[in-house]
């Protein structure tokens, strides 16, 4: 490739799959996480207050997810640029989980945010796509992207990463709510589960480098 920034646009359907991989169970049409993870989403009330808190590319990522997450699983959801949320004097407590969205889990107002937060009493959940990094260390719990790294800055696999990693989230909230018809449910799973292939074929139709 020319550049890394088209190199990283063909990555996308690899990092899609590594995204869902041991996560999406289509043939039994189950989502599934790590025990951390898990323990952290049962745990939350219906009550729960969502804030989802980002930078750049991410806070776009943010506000998809928060499409999702009020259509199919029924929880309402603010979204705020990390830079903003810590002026606003925002109102936190016990009830209320703190989505923390980063490729590189050390952006700096991004975990501003997150130990605001914590100060207030909230739970913290990080979308990140680097083990070990601050914001991974500092959230309650973490759901990894894993796109590998990204050296473009005009985001692309990193971005469509993060928008599977809030489908799965969404997809698992929404049925453990019962918020989904059995149907609906079926049709998302599967869409998720074709998506790097459906990706794949939308590349393949253009010659790489035009």
């Amino acid at each position: 490739y020319p550049h890394f920034m088209l190199k990283e646009i063909h990555e996308q359907p690899e990092a899609i799959e590594q995204t869902l991989f041991n996560r999406l169970d289509p043939s039994r049409g189950r989502v599934t996480f790590d025990r951390r993870t898990k323990r952290f989403l049962d745990a939350l009330s219906p009550q729960e207050q969502v804030v989802i808190i980002a930078c750049g590319t991410a806070y776009h990522a943010g506000l998809v997810g928060q499409y999702m997450l009020e259509e199919f699983a029924r929880i309402p959801v603010d979204v705020d640029l990390a830079s903003e949320f810590r002026y606003r004097g925002p109102m936190l407590d016990r009830h209320t989980t703190v989505i923390a969205i980063t490729q590189s889990g050390e952006t700096a107002d991004t975990l501003a945010g997150i130990r605001l937060a914590k100060a207030q009493g909230a739970k913290v959940f990080a979308i990140c796509n680097v083990m070990g990094s601050s914001i991974a260390r500092e959230a309650d719990a973490v759901l990894y992207t894993h796109a590998g790294p990204e050296i473009a800055v005009a985001s692309t696999k990193a971005y469509t990463a993060q928008l599977t990693a809030l489908s799965l989230l969404t997809l698992y909230l929404s049925k453990r709510r019962q918020r989904i018809s059995k149907e609906l449910w079926g049709k998302l799973v599967k869409g998720l589960a074709d998506l790097p292939k459906v990706v794949e074929q939308a590349l393949a139709a253009e010659p790489a480098g035009k």
